[in-house]
């Protein structure tokens, strides 16, 4: 394998799916945290300006979802058949909408402004169901046996369903009690001893 540099914030964001991909398939690389106060100087060195930032054998790979897919792809983890592979993204693309809507609201909930925080929350919980009966929708297709979310094995599909959920469910732990075969999936790749390592050593942020 080459020598992998991943450059992100001191948080999980839009890191960590990398992150996880790289523990998951058991790939060691560089964890390049960069801090506030460092990025300043950085970002002008930053193709593009912007994080996460991915160097393979120094050659470097901007855009988040071109890193997932880049690695999933070269890890194995995006599905067997053409199909398989059509499902990960479509799951992943759902995942990623739900997830922006989140951090766009309720990630940063405003103070004193109850109505607001009401209609924040009714606006995500509409685009989390909306995502979460179309994942729901394409598991049912999958006629394996294998508990995984595409096909017989693991794919990028099921990391972001672990990871998107991640800071939802520490905050409204019961947005997944109508879609249990999300939750399955998502149980699933937390068995995974790689998964716990990674998960028992990662630094606490916030996000």
């Amino acid at each position: 394998m080459p020598k992998f540099v991943l450059h992100y914030f001191d948080a999980r964001g839009r890191g960590e799916p990398a992150r996880l991909l790289f523990a998951v398939a058991g790939i060691p690389f560089q964890d390049r945290r960069v801090s506030q106060e460092e990025w300043p100087a950085i970002k002008p060195k930053i193709p593009g300006g912007t994080l996460p930032y991915l160097e393979v054998e120094g050659v470097g790979i901007t855009q988040s979802m071109v890193i997932y897919r880049h690695l999933a792809r070269l890890f194995g983890l995006d599905g067997d058949t053409v199909l398989d592979k059509a499902h990960v993204e479509e799951i992943t693309e759902y995942l990623i909408e739900m997830k922006i809507k989140y951090m766009s609201g309720l990630a940063f909930p405003p103070k004193d402004d109850e109505e607001k925080l009401k209609q924040l929350k009714e606006e995500f919980m509409t685009k989390l169901q909306a995502c979460c009966c179309q994942i729901d929708r394409i598991l049912q297709t999958n006629k394996s046996t294998e508990g995984w979310a595409v096909g017989k094995k693991l794919t990028f599909a099921d990391i972001m369903m672990f990871e998107a959920f991640e800071h939802v469910l520490s905050s409204m732990p019961e947005v997944l009690d109508k879609y249990p075969r999300i939750q399955k999936c998502r149980k699933k790749l937390q068995s995974l001893k790689k998964l716990q390592e990674y998960l028992s050593k990662r630094k606490v942020t916030a996000f």
